[in-house]
């Protein structure tokens, strides 16, 4: 029967349970912080769906406007108004006069109108403009073929798609109920760590602190991929736009072919007039470019992914196996590209390192710490650099990872390693990153350690045994 505690115990307890009730606010905001952060990202793929089927109008009616086909220009317009998201599309001369006027009402098929005669357009040194109001996300795009034809304004209405949000809201939920229970599993720790220690004070203090700290590590490694998520969902927005562009080009070339496909029987000398008319040579040798960037944008999306589940991965067992470590330093350097960009560049040296026995996901997670703590360590408005090398000998094997920032005082590098010490600002870092790799590499037989000078930079350094120790098993 457990014993009931007295007033100085739960006074002993209380710093725990604070701790604990800390974690799972932190938890619960990460969750919120990321609907918001996943809200945005829908945003910017509005804007992004407007400009690219504004582009593809564009391209359509650039040759039908030359040779004055309006009556083509509105067939492609309402290609484009097949796609339900488009309120109007509106085609003008350069000076502002309407050419071609559709519009829709919400469920109605698209009609032709006729107001306004004309309209103001953008500034002629603009290309692209796009705007948002209460009703409409509004994209002008330029048309030229050699000189300025006109202008293309395009509307899509301003409102996400409610499966999209009703997935997105139960995914936070999902996040913020995980968070909870992640909250309240970490502050039962604490409790029941506490418990022992001031009740029992036996043995079992050993084996709930092991418990606690593997938590810890997972703990940090959720906070991790916190802050990774926005990063890490533009970097797959890049090549997903490149894709889409990819592809609406490709319907355009996929057109000409079947022109030239359904030309009715000529002598080589007209089709070969037709195929210079619709420029099928430059398209035939372009279109394999084209199927080659769309495959190189799916496997970058395809190895981010991968990259960031392997990362993801939880070690509770954990299982150390002979790995290349410089492979899981390039795979974590691919999920942090979003938190170097803009603030640093990267320069590897690696060596010809053997396979190091570890727990490959909990290296990986010491190298995020190290690389994001170098890019977050440099000014505002300087481009740092960050140096990585990695060498071996017979025993054993390091990686320092050297930056070019404003370096530690003295007085805060005594403290670097403390749980929960952080120079950062309130809501940007757990204080627990540099605590738990300390943590990864002693348990792994090795040491990490830190040289620093303010002015020049910082230095982290890592050894790692090539076989663990016989005594860490």
């Amino acid at each position: 029967m457990p014993q009931r505690l007295n007033a100085s115990q739960w006074q002993s307890i209380k710093p725990a349970l604070l701790i604990g009730l800390a974690l799972a606010l932190l938890q619960i905001g990460s969750g919120v912080a990321a609907y918001y952060q996943s809200k945005s990202l829908l945003w910017e793929g509005k804007f992004q769906t407007s400009h690219n089927l504004t582009q593809g109008l564009v391209v359509a009616v650039a040759d039908q406007m030359v040779l004055k086909d309006y009556a083509s220009v509105e067939s492609r317009i309402l290609q484009t108004m097949s796609n339900a998201e488009v309120a109007s599309v509106i085609l003008t001369d350069t000076t502002g006069k309407v050419l071609s006027a559709l519009k829709r009402e919400p469920g109605q098929e698209p009609r032709l109108v006729f107001e306004p005669n004309w309209i103001q357009t953008p500034p002629s040194n603009q290309s692209l403009l796009q705007s948002r109001d209460d009703a409409f996300i509004t994209t002008w795009t330029k048309v030229s073929l050699g000189s300025d034809l006109g202008w293309v304004r395009l509307q899509t209405y301003n409102e996400l798609d409610s499966a999209d949000l009703r997935s997105l809201r139960q995914q936070t939920l999902l996040l913020s109920a995980l968070s909870v229970v992640s909250g309240i599993i970490i502050l039962g720790v604490f409790l029941w760590r506490a418990y022992f220690t001031v009740v029992k004070r036996g043995h079992m203090f050993e084996v709930k602190l092991d418990e606690a700290t593997k938590r810890l590590v997972q703990s940090e490694k959720l906070a991790s991929l916190g802050e990774l998520a926005a990063g890490v969902a533009h970097e797959i927005n890049n090549p997903v736009g490149y894709v889409s562009s990819n592809l609406t080009t490709l319907q355009k070339y996929l057109a000409v072919y079947e022109k030239v496909l359904d030309a009715p029987e000529a002598d080589s000398t007209e089709m070969a007039a037709l195929k210079k008319k619709l420029n099928y040579a430059f398209i035939r040798d372009d279109l394999q470019n084209l199927v080659k960037e769309t495959q190189e944008g799916v496997g970058r999306v395809k190895a981010i992914i991968q990259d960031l589940k392997d990362y993801a991965r939880t070690n509770a067992a954990t299982h150390y196996v002979a790995s290349d470590i410089q492979v899981g330093l390039k795979s974590t350097l691919n999920i942090a590209r979003n938190q170097l960009k803009n603030r640093a560049d990267v320069r590897l040296e690696l060596g010809n390192l053997p396979l190091v026995e570890c727990a490959p996901s909990q290296i990986d997670q010491v190298f995020l710490n190290l690389i994001v703590n170098a890019a977050q360590a440099m000014p505002e408005g300087k481009m740092g650099l960050i140096d990585i090398r990695t060498h071996c000998d017979d025993t054993q094997v390091w990686v320092e990872v050297q930056d070019n920032g404003p370096g530690i005082t003295p007085e805060i590098l005594k403290k670097i390693f403390d749980p929960f010490f952080t120079t950062k600002d309130p809501g940007t870092g757990t204080g627990l990153g540099l605590s738990v790799s300390q943590n990864i590499i002693q348990q792994h037989g090795g040491t990490l350690t830190v040289d620093s000078t303010v002015g020049v930079g910082t230095t982290f350094k890592i050894t790692l045994p090539i076989k663990r120790p016989a005594a860490q098993g």
